[in-house]
């Protein structure tokens, strides 16, 4: 029996920086996505992340919103942030991705920035249609399990279930591809994404849902007041473009997403907009509040006016797991 327009609930996507608390859980029915609750709450000034006054400052935070949000169900999916997460891309004979445990980890060994032995470590084999070189190229996806572990405990003693750990270049895909690359050349089409947020960058290459290139530029909104600071952030975005392009069969990229909400800086906007011309591709704000359907009632603590927040790893989180 079909069940046209049926809903869906998602689990809850927690999106746990450094800066800023967001916990946001979307549905879905016949019409596309809709925002079931949200929260939000900004660390304070006083605590340092990572400390255990921030543990416990995150447990209180997380089962406050829980409780004022009213989400649906007590499943969430998570990521580690940026600052928690080693990337790095190499290079490894295309022979020997069968044991990839045992050509890669030798070549970044050196640069993890914790001991090999007590990391959790994931590749991600990157597959670009027109390549035929003898090597392959790899994402190195590390954390220190010790991290992890800290994580895990903070979700264990606010009662949630976590259904998930992702990584936040998955989850900003997931925002892409489920708000921004609906039509089927869209999905085709080779795109960067990047999301600022208070003290780095992430920047995303992908077509459609598969992951092509990501790294953390540690540049900020926070570091954005002078023109020199502006400028070394397009530098360094120029650069993971050219670093993209120059791999065997990578294709050209068509368009740039800036993923941030509608109250972004106007004069960073305009200095993406400059480089996405130098670029000849297409450049748009990809606000993920302006592509769901919102839900007014009290229980939602979301304005999508003039906000300056992004929701789009929050929201990636949340439809990790809608897709069969």
């Amino acid at each position: 029996m079909f069940n046209f327009g049926k809903k869906r609930v998602c689990p809850i996507g927690v999106d746990l920086g450094s800066t800023y608390l967001r916990m946001a859980q979307l549905g879905m029915n016949g019409q596309g996505p809709f925002l079931v609750s949200a929260g939000l709450r900004a660390k304070p000034e006083s605590i340092e992340a990572r400390t255990p006054a921030w543990q416990h400052w995150a447990i209180e935070a997380i089962k406050d919103i829980w409780h004022e949000a009213k989400f649906k169900g007590k499943d969430v999916v998570t990521a580690l942030p940026s600052d928690d997460l080693f990337i790095d891309p190499i290079k490894v004979p295309r022979s020997t991705l069968d044991r990839l445990a045992e050509t890669a980890l030798p070549k970044v060994q050196k640069r993890l920035p914790f001991p090999s032995d007590k990391a959790l470590l994931q590749y991600i084999v990157i597959e670009q249609p027109e390549a035929k070189a003898s090597d392959a190229d790899v994402l190195v996806i590390a954390a220190e399990r010790e991290t992890v572990n800290r994580y895990l405990a903070i979700y264990e003693k606010t009662g949630l279930n976590v259904v998930g750990i992702n990584i936040w270049p998955t989850a900003l895909i997931q925002s892409y591809s489920g708000f921004f690359c609906r039509r089927g050349n869209e999905r085709e089409r080779i795109a960067i994404l990047l999301d600022v947020g208070t003290r780095h960058t992430n920047v995303v290459i992908c077509r459609a849902d598969n992951l092509l290139f990501a790294r953390v530029i540690s540049i900020g909104y926070a570091d954005l007041d002078s023109e020199p600071m502006r400028q070394r952030l397009l530098a360094e975005i120029d650069a993971c473009v050219r670093y993209y392009e120059s791999l065997p069969g990578s294709g050209v990229i068509e368009r740039m997403v800036f993923l941030a909400g509608s109250g972004a800086s106007s004069d960073l906007c305009d200095k993406i907009a400059e480089l996405a011309r130098q670029m000849q591709v297409a450049a748009q704000v990809g606000d993920v509040l302006c592509a769901v359907e919102m839900n007014h009632g009290p229980a939602c603590m979301v304005d999508r006016r003039n906000s300056r927040v992004d929701w789009a790893t929050a929201f990636g989180l949340s439809l990790n797991q809608t897709r069969e």
